[in-house]
């Protein structure tokens, strides 16, 4: 095969994976416009809208009179634009880390201001943790309205120790603007902030706040219940006959809260290659999803039963999301896993990776910074790699499935082709972000993985039974035995040789250059477009 046809099967290749998924297309372009305006001056806003209505116009006459060649560039074009000027927006509201919206003080210098915690507060050693929104700042002996959102560091005692998410306070501090890297390859706090939207952080010491009431109070929304419906599961794991190692991890695995989790436990399944156990995502939600399936497994494929079905896994998603405090990555994979659901019931036979390029096209018009968040790079990167490579993997060592020790087999082997797939997928993230590797994680993951659903679903047990009954007691007893089995494991995997290889130099260009390695290995392996 000559070079020219070689090419030309790749391009076809290409083309042929976005004709399968074309939100593909949307994403990237999208995407592509992030990146480039998340630097963009405000200036530049105005002949951004400019430039969509001129292309909007274009795009209209190019359809009108059905020029289909200049009505593609003109829409990737479109849609280009269209992610700078969500990028722009959204750094213009209050991420820009510079007064706006009657935030008007200077840097270190003492205001008074009031604030809406938006969060649940998160210790720190001396500290409480909090984002929170500025809603009014005095001014002359006046309160004047004010729209920003600062991290708030609270002096950990007895009444910090109490606030919770939509208090209010009047603090007395001293704001400051978020420290900036000052050379290449350090980590940007104040632009890791500005990404989530925040332009400001202070420290209140114990004198310097005060909780008052609020018209709003006790009327705090989805959200609001959400973080209290939360706290008060964390409560109840936290009554139950559990040691603070394990109920730290119960926490983490149900409801993605880690402030109970001391750093060596952390460490150790770091070291293990099982730390996104602890980091409730998509393994937990399709976990949770799985269970929810498995109370219909006597219903056919008529299409009211799928639609019951259906119906009950998205509501029970939806209630998982928000028992996890309605977190970032918890939402994503309940959109991501809903648009699945959906597909499942209609049994149109969606391409998955439309599907996936469809939740986070969703995602990033609601919040077009989340492209640069870590856990939303992880989650997708893994979701890509497994489609990408769980298929052609699995076909490497094909297995006969008569009898019940060739289905175990291959069920231990579809195990290790998702765990390897998984990894391939976040690789380059995890060496950029994090300059380490775990070389063990194929071991963790084939002992622990298998049980995650029954490891979950007994903890959701503890938490929805009482504690004081027989079957609370059991079930509690049970979860303890569990996590014994857990940190067995993980103790002895971080144990091993190299169990963490740690201080790799890698920057953007290498992880994009080992991107592109792996893309182009996955249509060289394929030999064809990407499938379902």
């Amino acid at each position: 095969m000559g070079k020219q046809e070689r090419t030309y099967n790749l391009m076809g290749a290409l083309a042929a994976l976005m004709d399968r998924a074309p939100m593909l297309r949307v994403l990237l372009a999208i995407g592509a416009g992030i990146v480039v305006g998340e630097r963009l001056p405000r200036a530049l806003l105005l002949p951004l809208c400019a430039g969509e209505v001129v292309l909007f116009v274009l795009m209209a006459l190019s359809t009108r009179w059905r020029r289909k060649r200049a009505f593609l560039p003109l829409l990737w074009f479109f849609l280009v634009f269209f992610g700078m000027l969500l990028a722009a927006v959204y750094r213009t509201d209050s991420s820009s880390g510079l007064p706006s919206g009657g935030w008007c003080v200077d840097e270190g210098q003492p205001a008074t201001f009031v604030v809406r915690l938006s969060d649940t507060p998160r210790q720190t050693p001396k500290t409480y943790k909090v984002k929170a929104r500025v809603v009014s700042v005095m001014d002359s002996d006046t309160w004047q309205p004010a729209k920003c959102d600062i991290m708030l560091y609270v002096k950990k005692d007895s009444a910090s120790a109490a606030l919770g998410y939509g208090d209010c306070l009047v603090v007395h501090a001293y704001p400051q603007l978020p420290d900036s890297s000052v050379g290449s390859g350090q980590f940007d706090y104040r632009r890791y902030l500005q990404h989530h939207g925040i332009g400001w952080q202070c420290y209140a010491p114990s004198w310097g706040w005060e909780k008052i009431e609020s018209h709003s109070d006790g009327h705090l929304g989805l959200i609001g219940w959400s973080k209290r419906l939360q706290q008060r599961m964390v409560r109840r794991i936290q009554s139950c006959s559990l040691t603070r190692q394990q109920q730290g991890i119960a926490e983490a695995l149900l409801l993605g809260w880690r402030d109970d989790l001391d750093e060596s436990t952390l460490e150790q399944f770091r070291s293990a290659g099982v730390v996104h156990l602890l980091c409730v995502s998509g393994l937990h939600v399709g976990i949770v999803a799985w269970l929810a399936g498995l109370l219909f497994f006597f219903f056919g494929k008529r299409l009211w039963q799928r639609i019951v079905k259906g119906v009950v896994q998205i509501a029970v998603i939806w209630f998982f999301v928000m028992l996890t405090g309605m977190a970032p990555s918890t939402l994503r994979a309940g959109v991501m896993f809903s648009l699945f659901t959906v597909g499942g019931m209609l049994q149109r036979q969606p391409s998955t990776l439309n599907n996936l390029c469809t939740s986070a096209v969703i995602l990033l018009m609601v919040n077009p910074y989340l492209l640069f968040d870590v856990g939303f790079q992880l989650s997708y990167s893994a979701v890509l790699g497994i489609i990408a490579w769980n298929e052609p993997l699995q076909k490497f060592l094909p297995i006969a499935r008569q009898g019940i020790p060739r289905r175990l087999l291959v069920a231990v082997w579809e195990l290790i082709c998702l765990s390897t797939a998984a990894q391939m997928g976040v690789m380059p993230v995890m060496l950029y972000h994090f300059h380490q590797f775990a070389p063990w994680f194929l071991i963790a993951n084939l002992l622990i993985v298998p049980f995650a659903g029954l490891l979950l679903a007994t903890v959701l047990c503890v938490v929805l039974l009482s504690p004081t009954s027989l079957l609370g007691l059991w079930t509690t007893e049970l979860l303890r035995l569990e996590l014994v089995a857990t940190d067995a494991v993980t103790r002895w995997v971080s144990s091993l040789p190299c169990a963490m290889l740690e201080g790799f130099y890698f920057n953007l260009p290498m992880a994009l250059l080992l991107t592109a390695v792996l893309l182009a290995a996955t249509f060289f392996v394929r030999r064809r477009p990407l499938q379902r």
